[in-house]
């Protein structure tokens, strides 16, 4: 026999069976309409899991140090989000323990110190919902303003969306 006309009987089979198949594994299924307890409604955000955990995790706009004089003034932080002050280096700290972050942030910030930059970008992360929305991100900047470099710091400031937004921090240092 040759190929061409097995592929014919093949195709020629009728797909009944299969059809009876579906309906018969769906035929115990409600439809949306029915499903719904009354209301008309669906509900689009389980409360429960995940989605919970997202849901009670608030935005924070708390200021990033305490001390008002340590934030990045309006006018510096248009140039930079305009372009018009280069970040001169940057740091990424994701997978980073929190001993290891708080040694490499404080060796980043004695080089950049050392060789003269004026700013520079040191990316947090933005955690998840199961660590509290992230344990370097909410650490860092008080690291920065509160430990040895803070004499060396002009200000700090959350990052623009482009440059890692919550997740990453401006630094600004002192021109020697």
């Amino acid at each position: 026999m040759s190929s061409d006309r097995r592929k014919k009987e093949v195709s020629d089979k009728p797909e009944v069976d299969s059809d009876l198949d579906w309906l018969d594994a769906i035929s115990d299924v409600d439809k949306i309409d029915e499903a719904v307890s009354g209301s008309g409604v669906v509900d689009s955000e389980p409360s429960t899991g995940l989605a919970e955990r997202f849901r009670q995790r608030q935005p924070t706009e708390e200021p990033l140090t305490q001390d008002p004089s340590l934030a990045i003034d309006g006018h510096s932080l248009e140039r930079i989000r305009r372009g018009k002050m280069p970040i001169a280096s940057q740091i990424d700290l994701h997978g980073c323990t929190q001993e290891e972050a708080s040694r490499v942030v404080d060796e980043f910030l004695d080089e950049s110190w050392r060789l003269g930059r004026r700013l520079v970008l040191v990316i947090t992360g933005k955690g998840t919902a199961r660590d509290g929305g992230g344990v370097l991100r909410s650490a860092v900047p008080g690291w920065i303003t509160e430990g040895r470099f803070r004499r060396c710091l002009a200000g700090v400031a959350k990052a623009d969306k482009r440059h890692g937004g919550d997740g990453a921090l401006y630094v600004m240092l002192r021109r020697q």
